[in-house]
């Protein structure tokens, strides 16, 4: 009984310290158009071992400049946005990311000065079969679309320098890698 309730308070303290209870949330303007980005967020189911709290459904982009706002997603979307990047700025070599809720970035050094790109990716999660699904879109929003869908359990990042999304999957003993343009 003893070694049970020990077993117990160690996986809630794990789940404590490992942000079980987190709650995401996106709340930022970004610096290069204006734009005012706010999470639509929505009850998330709570289990075993998991807090519930709030889901970020889907991405509410508000311009001051016009008064006007939208979502980026139809409503009814049976997913969670769980990342959202898009480039603020290129200082000293380095690609600036907006940081309230932001993709992994990797190989970001040496970068040439530019303008930062007018695009955002957004990466959703379906809830039944956890299938992750990388969209792009202009910042404002338009021109959506649906890039790639790839499994929860696989690993991915920017790769800045090389400008694309690289998935990372191990399949047995054996590492395979795809990119695509970003």
């Amino acid at each position: 009984m003893r070694i049970g309730l020990i077993v117990v308070v160690l996986l809630l303290s794990t789940q404590v310290q490992a942000g079980g209870y987190y709650n995401p949330s996106i709340d930022t303007y970004d610096p290069a158009t204006g734009l005012y980005y706010k999470s639509v967020e929505s009850e998330k189911k709570s289990g075993f071992l998991s807090s519930g709290g709030r889901a970020i459904t889907n991405l509410y982009i508000y311009n001051p400049l016009t008064g006007e706002g939208k979502v980026l997603f139809p409503k009814k979307q049976d997913f969670q946005i769980i990342a959202l990047s898009f480039e603020t700025a290129v200082e000293n070599g380095e690609v600036k990311f907006h940081s309230d809720y932001a993709a992994p970035i990797k190989n970001n050094n040496n970068i040439e000065l530019r303008e930062p790109k007018s695009k955002m990716l957004i990466l959703t999660r379906e809830i039944e079969s956890e299938k992750e699904t990388f969209y792009f879109a202009k910042k404002d929003g338009s021109e959506m679309e649906k890039v790639k869908t790839i499994s929860a359990s696989d690993d991915w990042h920017v790769d800045v320098k090389n400008s694309v999304v690289r998935v990372v999957r191990q399949v047995g003993s054996e590492i395979k890698i795809e990119s695509f343009r970003w």
